[in-house]
């Protein structure tokens, strides 16, 4: 391999400075841009970044196709036929969802266009209709963004949040969120598996403690539903949010199963114009996505642990060949604590930035999709890791399709473009 294979910056990260309408959309495509003659080996896509998404297994997407030619109905347009046979799909597809969160028979389970709609809608909602009880939220220094910037807009107007910190394994002490609580405290809020190092947080043991305090306890599953045992109702969770696209299901619809008969109870609408959703999120029914997020939900049920253990073995041969070509590789996070696809690994003395620019047909991030533009992680931050070791940070996730091919491919790729920096001169150093 030449080092001119190394210098090659592709040209597909500098289109974005142009008009959408000037945008070549081949350049985008995988199997075009890296097919390059210029380069003196075979390069092969290669996705393992199955925590930013995963690719919609096909039995997903052929649940969802007749829903998106033959059955068309409209799930609210309940007074002819076309509707009620869409209406019946939704409500079906609410069973599915509210028995793979283990959630109690009466529950309710909201449709939204994913993860962060559903902590939106839980969060503020929460805190609209319960602001003449308290104003206060608990939550972690560790959550997706679609937890921290709600809290924040709180914080904006009145309301009091508390951030718990993390131990450097990203796990949060329920005895540190448990001293955080206040009279005027309504709702705790602590997601179920991390996102960036995977590391499952101990909900149960939160949970039997807000539940004895007669507070709300949300969480956003979103990273962990299928990947480690969750019971909403074993857990205590009140509220979880969950996304389609995490578990193999269509981009754009998912839920947020709240423990009550009817969430506008204990919720505040976040969108209206409508009664559907019991009023709390107006808009037509995405009726394939629903499909498609009950389908994805039986099969994890039905396959999700011999699923697990195949993955985790993968993350482990992953982690092993790394270490074993590559000096300097240091692990972010407690592997034994974590989901078994998540590896979070820093590489001494190299920036995940030009790393990742120069093997771009691999699927693998530096932090998560939503950390904004500096591209630096604020749970490696909360993490309290060197500044040096974030900036080094790489994140892979090992999902359903990956095999050990991948896991070979990636280890040499990663390891020959790690061995060319290092042979540069003050080049991509962190």
């Amino acid at each position: 391999m030449t080092s001119a294979m190394h210098r090659i910056k592709p040209s597909l990260f500098r289109t974005f400075a142009k008009p959408a309408a000037e945008l070549d959309l081949s350049l985008f495509d995988p199997l075009r841009v890296y097919s390059n003659p210029e380069l003196s080996t075979e390069v092969r896509p290669t996705y393992i970044d199955n925590f930013a998404t995963t690719p919609l297994d096909p039995r997903v997407l052929k649940s969802m196709l007749p829903f998106l030619t033959d059955h068309f109905g409209n799930a609210a347009a309940v007074s002819n036929a076309f509707g009620q046979y869409a209406h019946t799909v939704v409500e079906q597809a609410r069973d599915t969802i509210r028995r793979f969160v283990g959630g109690q028979t009466d529950g309710t389970v909201l449709f939204t266009s994913g993860a962060t709609e559903s902590n939106n809608l839980a969060i503020r909602g929460i805190a609209e209709f319960w602001a003449d009880v308290g104003r206060h939220i608990v939550t972690t220094q560790i959550e997706h963004k679609s937890v921290l910037e709600p809290c924040r807009w709180l914080e904006r107007h009145g309301y009091s949040v508390t951030y718990v910190p993390v131990s450097k394994e990203g796990m949060v002490d329920p005895d540190d969120v448990i001293r955080s609580i206040r009279e005027d405290t309504i709702l705790v809020s602590v997601m179920l598996a991390n996102n960036e190092v995977g590391t499952i947080q101990p909900l149960k043991e939160i949970g039997r403690q807000t539940r004895e305090r007669g507070m709300l306890f949300h969480s956003d599953a979103t990273q962990g539903l299928g990947k480690t045992e969750f019971d909403a109702q074993l857990m205590f969770v009140d509220l979880v949010s969950l996304s389609a696209h995490k578990l193999y299901g269509p981009k754009g619809v998912g839920a947020l199963y709240v423990a009550a008969p009817d969430a506008s109870n204990i919720l505040a609408p976040q969108t209206m114009g409508g009664y559907q959703e019991w009023g709390l999120r107006s808009g037509t029914h995405n009726v394939p996505g629903i499909v498609g997020l009950a389908r994805a939900c039986e099969l994890f049920g039905q396959e999700g642990a011999k699923e697990r253990q195949r993955i985790r073995e993968l993350r482990d041969a992953l982690r092993s060949a790394l270490e074993r070509t590559i000096d300097g590789v240091r692990i972010n996070g407690s592997l034994a604590a974590a989901i078994p696809g998540a590896l979070n690994l820093s590489i001494a003395g190299i920036r995940s930035s030009a790393l990742l620019e120069r093997i771009p047909e691999i699927g693998i991030s530096s932090a998560a999709a939503c950390g904004g533009k500096s591209g630096e992680s604020h749970v490696l931050a909360a993490m309290r890791l060197p500044i040096a070791q974030i900036r080094s940070a790489l994140r892979f996730g090992i999902g359903r399709f990956n095999t050990e091919e991948d896991v070979e491919y990636v280890t040499q790729r990663v390891e020959s473009v790690v061995r060319w920096i290092r042979s540069q001169k003050a080049f991509g150093t962190a």
